[in-house]
């Protein structure tokens, strides 16, 4: 295995997302500058490194050109601090979940897109393992339409073992099979039930999981089939728990085939098909329209609730079908038991087509003034799904409810949305209705406390909870609590039009609703954190101009912060540093281009002078880094040897009695001395540092007054410096020279 530096190759420019598993970046290949997506997955130490290998063929398989299900794979391996990568080309499209409302025959034929796939990945001896309606993505091509099958590699590094993985926490683990959701291994039939799990969502269907999968098909979409009892029954074999109940991929394509006869075959050319490895975070940061909400369940009569967990939203109008997948109104065929009638003159088929008829009249009676709104509270409310399994959570809401905590236990069931609903058994799904009906009640109990103390301290959850359990139930309401209400739905519609903004990625509009709702009602929270992230990604945003010295444009992205939050902490230090950066750049630019003049006439040392003091701005650091290494590598150069320090000539270390004690030395360098010192004590005492005078010869003078030698010895070193950190000493402080009295006249006396 070969580590690589991405960087050599590639210029990584922007992080489209970052997850635990891996993150995604926009890139450019220096070589032929086409614009790439690098993909580096996380490599941890289950399995880790030792994946590697399958990694490897893996992306062999899917550099072969060829598989129309596939984006290109243009380069894979691993970087030198261990992650695996791949790049890949910009796909653009729309996400499966578009095609809501869409005939169910187009739906199917592209089921049938994902199965060749998977089919022809099996073929190849490789795995998806993490198949999803997110992994499904559909982009222009022949015939109106393609699918591309993302998701695939992630899965290679991921924990193993039954903890790592209920703490996994993915978005798409709900339609993971049961072999892997406990943690073990599994082969392509753990990826032909997570697809059956996916044409249950596409087609918004039923599941109901216990001892067999029960697959409910709704009436409208039953009556647009040919076979929907062949469809039912190829679904529900492939959700079965034991792999080896499973139907294999052929049993479930024909299955498909008897449901919409339109399907074509296997074409020749896809029977070598492989599967990309870009994952969800690949598909997300692409150009596609938001999946629909989920409709709301009603609950059934007795009490209990029955649970929709790929409830589809009907749109008005339908998206156009692919063209070559429509299917036609299909004649009656033998046998089938929930079809369109073929003879409209019998009695059966008049009473189902009448009944049929008022079922549709019905869903489309509703006014879109009202369903619009609720579909955009249901899909602003969804939280993201928590690590724990739906019956973990379910356990905890029933615990908290004991606890006389509604509240957390009304977010707690929030937290199992209509996907994993599916996953719990039929027991639990009644609980799950009547816990949610009796909170419901519970909660309208409390709602003018609850709608009085949220205004007061702003807090935005439990006034959602109150808008919530207010709704159908306004009449009969106290006049105050009602305008609490109006005002508290005000309040949490602002908030959510924040939220929408924030899911579209519009910062800005992120901070005009929120100044909106702080108008509306001053000290609103903000539990999601949305004006924090949207002002975080704005400064983001100018900090990467301010590095391109683009500083008009950097101050104009923090305006639409400093407009609608002026009090955001740190944001008035940033202002002036930017607009002080905007004032040096010139001066700078300005010293920058006279240092080379200098280098030119040698003289280094006085550049560094120059430098000494700036703050460059960041668009000039490295510039100013690099001038400094360049001048300190000239300095070394013409400063090599160090000093030169000898005393001067004609000078002793000899000194009459009673007299100053003159000594004189001289220091020189092949480039310039820096310092000079003398240390010196008398007899007994300590080093100290002595005056030196400068002559303009070069020669430093130090005198010693009487006081200081007292007519005995003093031992004295000097030190001398040059601007590379040379040093040359004459003496040391461990074998000093000695200044000694002269004794002539004394020995005369004696």
């Amino acid at each position: 295995m070969q580590l690589r530096e991405l960087t050599d190759r590639y210029q990584l420019q922007k992080i489209l997302k970052s997850t635990r598993f891996g993150t995604v970046l926009r890139a450019t290949d220096i070589a032929s500058g086409e614009t790439v997506v690098v993909k580096l997955i996380t490599v941890g130490p289950f399995p880790g490194l030792a994946a590697a290998p399958d990694f490897e063929r893996l992306a062999a398989g899917l550099a072969e050109p060829g598989y129309p299900h596939l984006p290109a794979l243009l380069d894979s391996g691993f970087t030198t601090d261990g992650s695996a990568f791949l790049v890949l080309e910009l796909l653009e499209g729309k996400g499966f979940d578009t095609l809501a409302g869409a005939p169910p025959n187009q739906a199917l034929a592209l089921v049938s897109q994902a199965l060749n796939g998977l089919e022809a990945l099996a073929g190849r001896g490789l795995v998806h393992h993490n198949l999803s309606p997110d992994n499904v993505f559909l982009v222009p091509g022949p015939g109106g339409g393609q699918v591309k099958l993302l998701g695939l590699g992630t899965a290679l590094f991921r924990p193993r073992g039954p903890e790592a993985a209920a703490g996994l926490g993915a978005e798409s683990a709900r339609f993971r099979a049961p072999e892997l959701a406990a943690g073990g291994s599994g082969d392509a039939r753990a990826d032909l039930f997570s697809l059956a799990l996916t044409a249950c969502h596409a087609l918004g269907a039923t599941v109901g999981f216990g001892d067999t999968p029960v697959v409910q098909l709704p009436l409208a979409v039953s009556f647009e089939l040919e076979n929907d009892e062949a469809l039912r029954q190829a679904l529900e074999r492939s959700l079965r728990r034991d792999p080896g109940e499973r139907p294999t991929p052929a049993e479930l394509r024909e299955a498909l085939r008897k449901a919409a006869p339109e399907i074509p075959e296997l074409p020749p050319k896809e029977s070598g098909e492989l599967l990309t490895a870009v994952d969800d975070e690949v598909l997300n940061a692409l150009p596609s329209v938001p999946p629909p909400p989920p409709r709301p369940v009603e609950p059934q009569p007795g009490g209990t609730a029955k649970v929709v967990p790929f409830q589809r939203t009907r749109k008005a109008p339908a998206p156009a079908p692919i063209p070559g997948t429509a299917v036609p109104i299909p004649a009656r065929a033998p046998g089938a038991l929930t079809r369109r009638p073929a003879v409209l003159g019998a009695i059966a088929g008049l009473l189902v087509l009448c009944g049929l008829t008022a079922f549709w009249l019905l869903t489309q009676s509703r006014p879109e003034a009202v369903a619009a709104p609720r579909a955009a509270a249901n899909a602003a409310a969804l939280p993201k799904p928590p690590s724990e399994p739906p019956t973990a959570r379910l356990e905890e809401a029933k615990l908290l409810f004991g606890q006389g905590e509604d509240r957390s236990a009304r977010r707690r069931l929030r937290s199992i949305p209509f996907g994993e609903q599916g996953l719990l058994p039929p027991q639990g799904c009644r609980e799950l209705g009547a816990l949610e009906e009796t909170l419901a009640l519970t909660a309208f109990e409390h709602l003018a406390s609850d709608l009085s103390n949220g205004l007061d301290r702003g807090d935005m959850d439990v006034l959602q909870d109150a808008v919530e359990a207010a709704t159908g139930q306004e009449e009969g309401l106290a006049p105050k609590v009602r305008a609490n209400l109006d005002w508290a739905r005000s309040a949490v519609e602002a908030y959510s039009q924040a939220r929408a903004a924030a899911g579209q990625g519009d910062n800005v509009q992120v901070l005009e609703r929120f100044a909106a709702l702080a108008e509306l009602l001053p000290g609103a929270g903000d539990p999601e954190k949305l004006r924090d992230k949207a002002a975080g990604t704005l400064e983001s945003e100018a900090e990467a101009l301010i590095g391109e010295a683009r500083y008009a444009e950097a101050l104009a992205k923090l305006g639409p912060i400093q407009r609608s939050w002026p009090g955001r902490p740190g944001l008035k230090e940033r202002l002036a540093r930017y607009e002080t950066w905007q004032r040096n750049e010139k001066e700078q630019e300005s010293l920058l281009a006279a240092l080379p003049g200098l280098e030119r006439r040698k003289k280094p040392l006085e550049a560094l002078e120059a430098l000494k003091g700036v703050a460059p701005t960041p668009h000039l650091a490295p510039r100013f880094a690099q001038a400094r290494v360049r001048l300190e590598d000239l300095l070394a150069r013409l400063d090599r040897q160090p000093p030169d320090l000898v005393l001067r000539d004609g000078y002793l270390l000899d000194y009459a009695r009673g007299t100053v004690a003159e000594l004189s030395f001289r220091a020189t360098d092949d480039y310039e001395v820096k310092d000079v010192k003398v240390l010196a004590r008398p007899e007994g005492g300590k080093f100290r540092e002595m005056k030196l005078e400068k002559t303009r010869a070069g020669y430093y003078t130090v005198e010693i007054e009487p006081g200081f030698h007292q007519n005995g010895t003093v031992d004295l070193y000097a030190v001398a410096t040059d601007l590379s950190g040379h040093e040359t000493s004459l003496g040391s402080r461990e074998k000093p020279l000695q200044l000694k009295r002269k004794q002539g006249s004394e020995r005369l006396i004696r």
